[in-house]
């Protein structure tokens, strides 16, 4: 059964009035949630057999914006969901409701349906152009990037290896119980018990690490042969009986034997697009130089702010030089929100080229001036480091406000897809708040006035 959604006398109730009234109704106001859907129209259903999906698109947009705003794990957003009509409201679905959602994994199943249709660029024009009227200072850009992290444990070759030998065993036994046949020998069994103990050890030396390496290689090697045996041996019954992530997942335990093998043998080398994670293959290694954290794992995002809102000019989990995209980023909030006139970036963006091409737009940035100036200099000055200062508490706080508040300091998605959307989600909710506190300080100021 469909929950019903707002009727025309719906709107009018006292209860809608109450919401809008409200934290969470000032900052329902603020998102296009009609705009947004459009984005993500889906493909017409080929039969109606079965329930209608409990949500509208715009809902589950809604239930989105609420997980990163609340901070709630998936099944409790549902329970509040189920016992606060402020939370139905906002969602789209009529107060009051007589029945409860029992599906614990709605919240997972949105976000992987806007992550498998996620389209930034247009999301974020209809975002900007809701938005447009309230930020100040467009012309202004302020750049940067930072990585928002991904759930995994600090990754060592050990332990890759290890979760690669844990998998491949476990799917051994499957193939072994639906073929009816043994499983073949190894020494798994006693090497996980040597691994235990090394991971128990106080001190773990180089010598001792390299032994245990060289063990799990040796054991991965010979246990991904016995089971491509195994496939082998069941044929074609057996491959349908499988599902097709377990192929996906062979195929990365091969990738990630050979780059092991190599990274064994050849240490001082570096291994060109390095597997840090079994479960989740697209994550790479990103040196980041910080004195608490020299390396990062995850999605390295390279943000616009405009007037306090941060927007995602580029997102990838491999490692970039956000210096190269000072250009595209100026054309990025040109599309958006018009001219650029000043630039506030720090050092790693003041190359030679980047200057050049400003004094070329006559951009005014806050890059530290080469050479003798002018006689404006004085001018200069002041509007640099006060470009600077804004840039440094503004941007870099924002960042941390998004990862403090709004569940980006670890994303817990399990893939690519739904990690790019729980960022989105994590960047514009924090946006959508900001909008929020200034258009109520707006209207407290027409108040005042009238």
């Amino acid at each position: 059964m469909q929950l019903a959604l707002f009727e025309v006398e719906a709107y009018r109730s006292v209860f809608y009035q109450q919401f809008l009234q409200s934290e969470l109704g000032q900052l329902y106001t603020t998102i296009p949630f009609q705009e947004l859907a459009k984005v993500f129209q889906p493909q017409a259903r080929d039969s109606k057999v079965g329930a209608p999906p409990t949500f509208s698109i715009e809902g589950g947009i809604g239930l989105m914006f609420l997980k990163h705003y609340t901070g709630l794990s998936d099944a409790k957003l549902i329970e509040r969901v189920n016992t606060d009509w402020h939370y139905q409201c906002f969602c789209g679905l009529a107060p009051r409701i007589h029945h409860g959602i029992r599906d614990q994994d709605m919240v997972g199943r949105w976000r992987r349906f806007f992550g498998s249709r996620l389209d930034l660029n247009s999301l974020q024009k209809k975002l900007a152009a809701a938005w447009k009227e309230d930020l100040v200072h467009p012309q202004i850009s302020m750049q940067d990037a930072t990585v928002y992290e991904s759930y995994i444990k600090y990754p060592t070759d050990l332990k890759l290896l290890w979760d690669c030998l844990q998998w491949l065993r476990a799917q051994m036994e499957k193939v072994g119980k639906l073929t009816q046949s043994a499983l073949p020998r190894s020494k798994y069994d006693s090497r996980l018990r040597r691994y235990i103990a090394f991971s128990k050890r106080r001190k773990k030396t180089h010598k001792l690490e390299r032994k245990e390496r060289k063990a799990a290689l040796y054991l991965l090697d010979k246990l991904q042969r016995q089971f491509q045996t195994m496939l082998n041996a069941g044929g074609k019954a057996l491959m349908c009986q499988l599902k097709p992530d377990v192929f996906e997942k062979l195929k990365t335990l091969r990738q990630i034997l050979l780059q092991q093998k190599y990274h064994y043998d050849r240490p001082s080398k570096p291994v060109p697009h390095r597997i840090v994670s079994f479960h989740k293959p697209y994550l790479r290694p990103i040196v980041r130089g910080k004195e608490n954290k020299s390396v990062e794992f995850g999605a390295k995002v390279h943000q616009v702010q405009v007037g306090g809102c941060n927007f995602i000019e580029h997102l990838d989990f491999e490692a970039f030089h956000e210096g190269n995209r000072l250009k595209k980023s100026v054309w990025f909030q040109q599309q958006l929100f018009g001219a650029v006139h000043q630039v506030a970036a720090d050092g790693i963006y003041a190359n030679n080229r980047n200057r050049k091409w400003c004094r070329t737009q006559k951009i005014a940035t806050s890059f530290i001036p080469k050479g003798r100036q002018g006689a404006d200099k004085p001018q200069a000055d002041v509007l640099r480091k006060s470009l600077s200062v804004i840039r440094a508490t503004r941007l870099e706080g924002s960042f941390g406000n998004e990862k403090n508040h709004y569940l980006l300091r670890k994303v817990k998605a399990r893939t690519k897809q739904t990690e790019i959307a729980w960022i989105f989600f994590g960047v514009h909710c924090a946006n959508a708040v900001k909008i929020a506190k200034v258009r109520q300080q707006k209207g407290q100021v027409a108040k005042l006035v009238a």
